[in-house]
């Protein structure tokens, strides 16, 4: 067994044996250590959430007096009490809408491991999470708070450039990582935003 298989095989058991729903967490608890992601009594927003892996660490980095929305197209089951699943596609017009409906105060942090079903055509696959990862641009904009952040999944790609330098001009900072429980040969890297400039501002009704 080569080395990137054993280790895809460790997050695997990892996940198992603390109960979490996917491998998938281990980039998000990776990702939050390094850059303290999550505070208690945030708002959280997870776009493309199921099986629940990131829903289960950002409901325990939040804590009980936090909220954590969950949206995918598919149906899964519930994570706890400081969770609420949407089961809608993010390109839903009505999505907002219900977003601001659950938290009308907006949220501190916005999540998105969304991915397309892959194809096998590069292009096309690249092209389509493109399109997601500026949708997840466009949710922010009505519902991620001012100074609030954003923590996103891109693909590696010649439309890549473009998605950071749109997410540069929403954010005081930007920054690049492969957490070490990505696949080495996926193309998968995650941008983390910091600072939006625009959203709700919050201190006005403070």
């Amino acid at each position: 067994m080569r080395l990137e298989e054993a280790r895809r095989d460790e997050f695997r058991k990892l996940a198992r044996e603390l109960g979490y729903r996917s491998r998938a967490a281990f980039k998000l608890l990776q990702a939050d250590k390094k850059y303290r992601i999550f505070g208690k009594g945030q708002a959280v927003l997870d776009l493309g959430s199921a099986p629940g892996g990131w829903l289960q660490v950002a409901s325990q980095a939040v804590g009980k007096n936090g909220l954590v929305v969950g949206v995918d197209i598919k149906k899964f089951e519930d994570v706890s009490s400081n969770v609420i699943i949407l089961q809608k596609d993010v390109f839903d017009v009505n999505l907002v809408p219900e977003l601001l409906k659950i938290s009308s105060a907006g949220y501190d942090v916005v999540l998105s491991d969304l991915a397309p079903n892959t194809s096998g055509i590069w292009e096309l696959d690249h092209n389509r999470q493109v399109g997601m990862s500026e949708r997840v641009l466009e949710i922010c904009s009505s519902v991620l708070k001012k100074r609030g952040s954003l923590f996103m999944k891109v693909f590696e790609g010649e439309r890549f450039n473009y998605i950071f330098e749109l997410a540069k001009s929403n954010f005081i900072s930007v920054s690049i990582t492969k957490p070490k429980a990505s696949r080495k040969e996926s193309s998968e890297v995650y941008i983390y935003c910091r600072g939006y400039k625009l959203g709700l501002d919050t201190s006005l009704t403070a």
